[in-house]
């Protein structure tokens, strides 16, 4: 039996197949694609160790049948076909996809059931699930160690991620206590929308789920763990008492400024104020500004706060065009977007802080000593034989040095006069009064904290690199695709000039 299959249809889930295809495991069926026939239905099948992707299409007229094949066999016969369907024929066993057998890989399919009993729940899902997934999805830090954090929480307080910097939560009342589901790269993928619905069961230890809609189903275990309380770093509405909102293209203006920011310092701060023309201003660590229309809903004279370039570009990513934010430095929160995004502000501290206060403090001391007297002539002359007080005065030294006071006493002329004729040595103290500052010593959780930014952004630009790499191979490969077909048509054109000529 045989049918023909949509291309761009097929074509279209192979990527979200392939997102849990592990081709370095040394399971066979991990780097392979189960496709099964029942009940004129096909259904195209990848996993992993914890998750599994399912497609399905109508297959009228096709026997019913079980195998898996490489993905990377499968994906490039697909895509190589030069016609819009796609012929598939089983028989005897074997499976051949536009005439070309295919031999199956060996190994057991680990399929995970749904139980057919009453311990399954089914609730349904907002119409935008996969949309909000993908916006909770880059606050995702998968090199965080704790592992709950790898994934999303759905509760009855809607859907949460965090990555312990920033906080994204979308209101949506699901029917559960807690469910954390991992990553969800494939689901993401299929840019499925529509109404769906969420069936969960627990079995043994393990609680597991399944996404479903129309055609995409995505089935896994949940992860386990207790998610954190986020819920206590959402700040009371009472706290927020400066806003400021803007509209989509002006939110598009300041990503385009956001991008161009350079990445050479750490951390990369961005300082958020209101500018004299009552524009929104956004500057950057080397003084460059950016200005756009904006409405405040507070008085912003006085007020401006510093937030990291990433989790400024998150916020205007998530389509969020009003900004809350409280006077104490507390958490910020972005609306207007999916859901509320909620993040901490930077602080950093000033070195010209402490300076400034080491500079009043040797200004107040100066005034609790004598006038200077700068020489012998013009100072009073002594009524007795006391010594008289003359202060030296050191400039300010910057704030690793330490600036002091010295006070020397030095003899009167009448005492000169008396020393000499007595021949007497008088000894006469030096007290030296110091004044030393307090330097704070570096932070090394500050500075680890630079150290691994600074290897983000280097990592980024490698990975960026190697894109690029991998596009312009890419490009080159289909530039001699295209040079080959040329040559061969050219040769086929000449072989029947040739055939034409002798025949005549």
């Amino acid at each position: 039996m045989e049918i023909h299959l949509n291309k761009s249809e097929l074509a279209g889930a192979l990527p979200a197949l392939g997102k849990l295809v592990c081709r370095t495991s040394p399971i066979p069926v991990y780097h392979a694609v189960q496709i099964e026939s029942i009940n004129n239905t096909l259904f195209f099948r990848t996993h992993n160790t914890d998750e599994e992707i399912e497609f399905q299409m109508d297959a009228q007229g096709l026997d019913t049948f079980q195998l898996a094949v490489e993905f990377d066999l499968f994906r490039a016969i697909v895509r190589n076909s030069r016609t819009k369907t796609i012929k598939f024929e089983f028989s005897d066993g074997r499976l051949s996809i536009d005439g070309t057998a295919i031999v199956p890989v060996e190994g057991d399919w680990p399929v995970t059931r749904i139980p057919q009993d009453n311990s399954v729940e089914t609730m349904p899902l907002p119409w935008d699930f996969v949309h909000i997934l993908s916006a909770a999805a880059p606050l995702i830090d998968l090199k965080e160690p704790r592992k709950i954090l790898h994934g999303i929480n759905l509760s009855q307080d809607g859907i949460t991620a965090t990555n312990g910097k920033e906080l994204f939560n979308s209101p949506y009342p699901f029917k559960l206590d807690d469910l954390t589901i991992p990553f969800p790269l494939a689901l993401m993928a299929t840019k499925a929308s529509g109404i769906g619905e969420l069936k969960t069961w627990k079995n043994d230890f393990n609680e597991f789920f399944s996404v479903r809609f129309d055609k995409w189903s995505w089935t896994a275990k949940a992860l386990p763990g207790a998610y954190p309380e986020w819920k206590r770093v959402v700040p009371k509405t009472s706290t927020l008492k400066n806003s400021v909102s803007f509209t989509e293209e002006q939110a598009n203006s300041l990503k385009t400024f956001l991008k161009s920011v350079s990445n050479t310092r750490t951390p990369n701060g961005i300082t958020l104020y209101r500018n004299s023309a009552g524009q929104f201003t956004l500057r950057d660590m080397e003084g460059h500004d950016f200005s756009v229309p904006a409405e405040f809903d507070s008085s912003w004279d006085m007020f401006s706060i510093i937030i990291r370039k990433e989790i400024l570009l998150n916020l205007l990513n998530g389509g969020h065009t009003k900004l809350w934010f409280s006077d104490n430095l507390g958490p910020f929160v972005g609306t207007g977007g999916i859901g509320q995004y909620i993040a901490m502000p930077l602080y950093i501290k000033k070195p010209q802080a402490q300076n400034e206060q080491n500079q009043e403090q040797v200004a107040s001391d100066q005034t609790n000593v004598k006038p200077t007297v700068q020489s012998e002539q013009d100072a009073p002359q002594p009524v007795s034989d006391a010594t008289e007080s003359v202060s030296v005065q050191n400039p300010p030294l910057p704030q690793e040095d330490k600036p002091t006071t010295t006070i020397i006493n030095t003899p009167s002329n009448k005492e000169k006069h008396t020393m000499s004729e007595n021949t007497t040595i008088r000894t006469v103290s030096a007290p030296v009064q110091t004044f030393t500052t307090n330097i704070e010593p570096a932070n090394p959780l500050d500075e680890l904290t630079a150290n691994i930014e600074a290897f983000k952004s280097k990592l980024k630009a490698l990975s960026d690199e190697s894109v690029a790499m991998a596009r312009k191979i890419r490009e080159v490969a289909i530039s001699q695709r295209q040079k080959d077909r040329e040559y061969q048509q050219t040769k086929r054109t000449l072989d029947r000039i040739r055939i034409a000529t002798g025949a005549a």
